[in-house]
């Protein structure tokens, strides 16, 4: 079992998964009625939600399944290859 090769995709999925959980933070935006006061420009919606907390949650879901998935790869006999 390649020790290296389990990490190395844990890692990689860990970078989808922090761009997963940006991506469900920026969806996760509310939007509201206001009445557009001040020089800023109004879109119309709320800032993305803790994306500090979703990113940090889509982190590690991604390392923990990529893991595991390189886990399973590894774990199958080799005379199934054959």
């Amino acid at each position: 079992m390649n020790m290296r090769l389990v990490i190395f995709s844990g890692m990689i999925m860990m970078v989808v998964g922090t761009i997963a959980g940006l991506g469900a933070s920026k969806y996760s935006e509310k939007q509201y009625q206001c009445c557009n006061i001040g020089p800023s420009l109004d879109l119309g919606y709320s800032q993305s939600r803790a994306p500090r907390t979703y990113a940090l949650a889509g982190a590690v879901m991604g390392f923990i399944i990529g893991s595991s998935l390189e886990l399973v790869r590894q774990s199958t006999p080799q005379e199934a290859e054959k």
